[in-house]
């Protein structure tokens, strides 16, 4: 059965209806997101974000509270940092359309690539506490973010303790998925790192929205999926014509294809058809 619903847009020349199929939300936000007066969604209450399966679902009284903690909704341009690795902040972000990367940068000048933050992930919590962000944040693509009140994160902590625990449990699962990283970069070679990245990144898409069938846009230079996986871009070039002479994933001209995502999983150790978890969407 299709579900029909409909969604408001603000812009400088009023606000904007979309009605669309339950699972066309990404393609009904990047209609308006395209146009030059888009100033994001009119409210927390109707944002195209909440329909997608990646996010638990909010009471109403949850979202007039984070309603009201949103500041203003910004746009940075693709390389423009958001957060530099050891600032404070008094705000957070939802990552609204659009990629960005967190990472590191080491003493020797090399970076290391921490995650791709994609469409609802919250950035710059830590650097709301003592002692500042760890990482540094720049977006990958051209993005939008809502602006948040990272002042007033205790009271939502402290009104509401069912959206606490869903926090706790958000900052366990990315403990977890990083440790899948470390062991990754310890004990896998080129290509089962490279393989289980895509993967992971395929199913974060598809519980957006925005990965539908076997191809994608990949906004990402070798040089990140190097940093990402600890690889020099040499190898990550080798490791991908492997998967692609196996025909098991291809990456050409910034389209990931993945034809058959089960040999994949076999490949690379994934746990294919393991549900991911359900994110909390501030």
């Amino acid at each position: 059965m299709t579900v029909v619903l409909s969604v408001r847009y603000r812009t400088q020349s009023g606000t904007l209806h979309c009605t669309r199929p339950r699972h066309g939300w990404s393609g009904c936000a990047k209609f308006f997101m395209a146009s030059t007066d888009f100033l994001g969604p009119a409210s927390c209450h109707v944002c195209a974000l909440r329909c997608q399966p990646a996010f638990r679902p909010h009471s109403a009284r949850e979202l007039r509270f984070i309603g009201g903690m949103k500041k203003q909704h910004l746009a940075f341009a693709a390389g423009e940092p958001l957060i530099a690795e050891g600032q404070n902040s008094r705000v957070l972000y939802t990552l609204y359309e659009g990629w960005a990367l967190r990472f590191r940068m080491l003493a020797n000048g090399t970076r290391q690539v921490l995650d791709f933050l994609l469409p609802g992930d919250l950035i710059g919590l830590p650097a709301t506490f003592p002692g500042g962000s760890r990482a540094s944040i720049v977006a990958l693509t051209p993005i939008t973010v809502c602006v948040l009140d990272g002042a007033v994160i205790a009271n939502l902590v402290r009104g509401h303790p069912e959206y606490a625990d869903a926090l706790l449990r958000d900052q366990a699962l990315e403990r977890e998925r990083a440790d899948t990283r470390l062991t990754l970069l310890g004990r896998t070679g080129a290509s089962e790192r490279i393989g289980y990245l895509l993967l992971e990144l395929r199913d974060r898409l598809r519980m957006r929205g925005l990965f539908p069938g076997r191809s994608v846009m990949l906004p990402v230079q070798r040089s990140d999926l190097a940093d990402s996986v600890g690889l020099s871009r040499v190898h990550v070039t080798r490791a991908m014509r492997e998967l692609r002479e196996r025909n098991l994933a291809d990456l050409s001209d910034r389209v990931l294809t993945i034809p058959n995502a089960q040999n994949l999983a076999r490949h690379s150790g994934y746990p294919l058809g393991k549900p991911l978890a359900v994110q909390t969407l501030l």
